[in-house]
């Protein structure tokens, strides 16, 4: 699975969405790619790295599970 240093991501950078075509959108943060969701028999959610991250029945629940990823990998350690 790909970490958000191999993807050149920071804590800062927000997350932001751009469709590329009917079919496939990209997810971005400031200039890195971190995921890509592709509407197929349904909505695939892969990493950047090509992993396979989901499988969803709408495009907002794949968009939600790669907020939800960024948000974890930058969570506050525990104590």
């Amino acid at each position: 699975m790909t970490s958000p240093t191999q993807t050149g991501l920071s804590a800062i950078d927000p997350v932001w969405w751009s469709e590329v075509d009917a079919w496939t959108w990209r997810a971005m943060s400031g200039a890195a790619l971190i995921g890509t969701v592709t509407l197929e028999s349904q909505y695939v959610l892969r990493l950047a790295d090509g992993d396979l991250a989901g499988v969803h029945t709408s495009l907002e629940s794949a968009k939600s599970q790669m907020d939800a990823w960024v948000r974890w990998q930058f969570r506050a350690p525990l104590p």
